[in-house]
């Protein structure tokens, strides 16, 4: 969810990940099938916006971060404005216009009680409580066994020393590269597009060399994080390294896909995993919320220089010990609010610090924000450099710290 301003009745946007419940009721003991590379069609990604107690009002639940919903739409009625995204062999790439006509939050199996305990179909609109089948919790906890803080830390080991960070300018999303001295990526942190909503935002003329497979670490399972996997398929055959979260079905579809390929590895809990020029870390924010639950690094460069990438972790939350002061930082969700004060924003070292915001002109979101902006600078971050650009002042495009 993101709020789409400060007014104390301010709309959001709510973006779930979907199933066609259709496909879920009929798949019986061969759900699985549909969550194959080669399948698309039962997934989908839906955005409502609407104020938050106007959704709570429409379907007796406001959303957090994990909860299941079942949600119908039709493209002419009466409802809540919502947009459509089926997905595709490139990913969330166009979606339509409808309207959402019902909502009602889902009992999992493990929360149902009484009469209730045996899960219901997802078709079943008519009762005013439904009940998640456990095929679906099933199909939507793919992670395997979390790896060895050993087995990430070898691969992390592998990774030369860093002479700089690109920010890649994708749009509305985030896409950073550590690289080498030739400006060889040597490993990435997210792999972000813009999903469809966001889609007008992306570059015409973004280049990547596709003979460069790097690790990558997941900061979290969010999609404008991830969705570069479908636009450049060779990144399926770098090694990930993920946060253990739940995950949506579009998410866990992905999961699988990389487990298969024997390319994933899940990190390991309460493990603080340092490599030769850096650490990796876990934000400790509730586990249900994917953006303070995820993973950060912490790299020195060959310059000396420091540079802290959060994904969208809010800065409250970060569990590095030495990142009060840093000489370089990529800004948290795109510049969006958070909830930590200035005083926890890391300060720069000194008036050379780079701070960079990687966001998209005019996404949907509003990002970034004002108030955030007056954190940052309040925190001694007067250098501010933004993929967009800024009019009169600097044209959009990549963004290197070295």
């Amino acid at each position: 969810m993101d709020s789409l301003s400060t007014s104390p009745h301010r709309r959001a946007s709510f973006e779930f990940d979907c199933i066609d419940a259709d496909y879920v009721d009929g798949a019986g003991p061969r759900l699985l099938d549909g969550f194959r590379a080669e399948r698309t069609k039962p997934f989908a990604l839906l955005r409502v916006v609407t104020t938050p107690a106007r959704f709570g009002h429409f379907a007796g639940a406001t959303p957090a971060p994990a909860d299941w919903f079942y949600l119908e739409i039709e493209p002419d009625a009466s409802g809540l404005p919502a947009w459509h995204a089926q997905l595709e062999g490139n990913g969330y790439s166009a979606h339509a216009r409808g309207v959402l006509t019902y909502a009602r939050q889902l009992d999992t199996p493990d929360k149902t009680r009484g009469p209730r305990s045996r899960p219901q179909t997802l078709g079943a609109a008519a009762t005013p409580r439904l009940g998640l089948p456990s095929s679906l919790v099933s199909a939507c906890a793919p992670l395997p066994k979390p790896a060895t803080r050993a087995a990430i830390s070898t691969v992390l080991k592998r990774v030369p020393q860093a002479a700089s960070v690109l920010v890649r300018d994708v749009g509305q999303a985030n896409f950073v590269s550590l690289c080498d001295d030739r400006g060889r990526a040597i490993l990435h942190f997210d792999v972000g597009f813009p999903i469809s909503f966001n889609r007008h935002t992306f570059p015409s003329n973004f280049d990547i060399n596709r003979s460069e497979t790097p690790p990558i670490v997941l900061s979290h399972w969010d999609w404008d994080h991830l969705h570069g996997a479908f636009h450049l398929p060779h990144l399926l055959e770098c090694r990930w390294i993920v946060p253990n979260q739940r995950l949506g079905p579009g998410a866990a579809r992905l999961a699988r896909i990389l487990a298969e390929k024997g390319n994933l590895l899940v990190r390991p809990p309460n493990a603080r995993i340092r490599f030769p020029f850096g650490e990796l870390v876990r934000s400790q924010g509730p586990a249900r919320d994917l953006n303070n639950s995820g993973l950060t690094i912490l790299a020195t460069l060959t310059s000396g220089r420091s540079a802290l990438l959060t994904g969208d972790a809010d800065y409250a939350h970060l569990m590095h010990a030495n990142a009060t002061k840093v000489d370089h930082l990529v800004a948290t969700h795109h510049g969006a609010r958070f909830n930590a004060d200035a005083a926890s924003v890391p300060m720069p070292n000194n008036r050379h610090g780079q701070l960079v915001i990687s966001y998209g002109y005019r996404n949907v979101y509003r990002h970034p924000h004002a108030e955030a902006l007056s954190k940052h600078a309040n925190s001694g971050w007067t250098t501010c450099l933004t993929t967009a650009g800024r009019r009169g002042v600097a044209s959009r495009g990549d963004r290197i710290m070295n």
